[in-house]
């Protein structure tokens, strides 16, 4: 009966450090976008004009133009924006963990089942 207790204490207090990470990363995710924003506005100018033309290009050739031009607040915006997107992955891989040690093994699989998933679709979905 103690073992079960110790058990439910143990899972219950990975759960809880599951949401922490989840709540500081959206924090700092949110704090990395804000600067890099902030340090890339210009006001002497309206700060919109930048978005009047759209011009695709692929991420490589962004990351590219921008460390090239130096516009590091940028760049401090797109690791902002991974760590964002990395947040879920990491949820759903720290869950099937979870699941692992509940001896649950179908949730396991299905868990590891969605991370790879959504591993691939962002893989996919990426221009290089």
């Amino acid at each position: 009966m103690k073992t079960e207790q110790a058990n439910d204490d143990n899972l219950l207090s990975l759960e809880l450090r599951i949401a922490k990470l989840l709540r500081w990363g959206v924090l700092g995710a949110g704090t990395l976008m804000l600067f890099g924003w902030m340090s890339i506005l210009d006001f002497s100018q309206n700060p919109l004009v930048k978005f009047h033309d759209y011009k695709e290009q692929s991420l490589q050739n962004s990351l590219r133009s921008i460390v090239e031009n130096h516009q590091w607040g940028l760049l401090i915006a797109y690791a902002g924006l991974v760590l964002l997107i990395s947040l879920p992955l990491l949820r759903v891989l720290m869950t099937g963990f979870l699941f692992v040690q509940r001896k649950e093994r179908i949730l396991a699989f299905a868990a590891f089942f969605v991370f790879v998933l959504l591993i691939l679709s962002f893989t996919l979905g990426i221009e290089l």
